[in-house]
């Protein structure tokens, strides 16, 4: 199969490099700054990951949180940030626990019950959005409220350029580069795209906060398990907590409810 055409030897070379460091780093910081490993870590991750989507995209800064609509998703976000907090502290902490001499149990970390159920109701979201919107792709533009969203006359022509920004009754750009970061909280359709959308903006707070929450939570345990007088390995996880996770659940709920509304008249012609 022929690769991407934005692809180039030096994108599998410097994610090649980036395996390659992130097991170097793990034996070259010392112990007692475990918390610059984990945070170097997260650095290396995410730089693997722009590079794999410039190849891709021929994008590279957030070029892996844009969607089939050349927008920025904001469940493809969710998604990328648990799994880059969830992946970067198991590594972390294995490391932690491998140079402590834990050899067996190096990867025996516990992860909460509530985590794992946050992470599935990210990948739902992830999964259930574009089945979602796959009936609103069949179904025709409405010319006029393409016209009302583009500011253009009701009598006015659309040319062949305005179509391209519409696919059924979702808003779309023309390419990856279109793609901007008020995407994450503005409308998907012909007839909201120019709308602040309050379900979006809830869900991307609820997802800022709590995840960076958990964040500083997981990095305070691994220095004082780092830290810690007696050594001990890192065997579990933080809690999450019950109440976190039922905001999680109603946020992404209302989320997914609002792309199942059509945001737009019929076609009437």
């Amino acid at each position: 199969m022929d690769q991407s055409p934005q692809w180039r030897n030096w994108h599998t070379a410097g994610m090649l490099a980036i395996l390659a460091a992130l097991v170097a780093l793990g034996f070259l910081i010392p112990i007692r700054r475990i918390l610059l490993l984990w945070l170097l870590i997260l650095a290396l991750l995410i730089f693997f990951t722009n590079i794999a989507a410039h190849g891709i995209t021929g994008r590279f800064w957030l070029g892996w949180l844009v969607n089939e609509q050349y927008r920025m998703s904001l469940s493809r976000l969710q998604m990328f940030l648990w799994t880059l907090v969830v992946l970067s502290g198991f590594l972390s902490a294995a490391l932690l626990n491998l140079r402590r001499g834990e050899f067996d149990t190096a990867v025996a970390i516990g992860l909460p019950e509530e985590l794992w159920i946050a992470i599935g109701v990210s990948t739902t979201s992830l999964v259930a959005s574009p089945l979602i919107l796959q009936g609103k792709k069949a179904k025709q533009t409405n010319p006029l409220e393409l016209k009302r969203s583009l500011g253009l006359a009701a009598g006015a022509k659309l040319t062949a350029e305005d179509e391209a920004t519409a696919v059924g009754q979702l808003d779309r750009n023309t390419g990856p580069d279109q793609a901007r970061l008020y995407d994450l909280i503005r409308g998907e359709e012909i007839g909201n795209r120019n709308v602040l959308d309050l379900t979006r903006l809830q869900n991307l707070f609820f997802t800022l906060i709590l995840i960076g929450s958990y964040a500083g939570t997981f990095g305070s345990k691994l220095v004082a398990v780092a830290g810690s007088l007696t050594p001990q390995s890192f065997a579990q996880f933080p809690e999450l907590g019950a109440s976190n996770l039922a905001l999680l659940s109603i946020s992404h709920a209302g989320y997914l409810a609002a792309k199942a509304v059509d945001k737009q008249p019929a076609d009437d012609r």
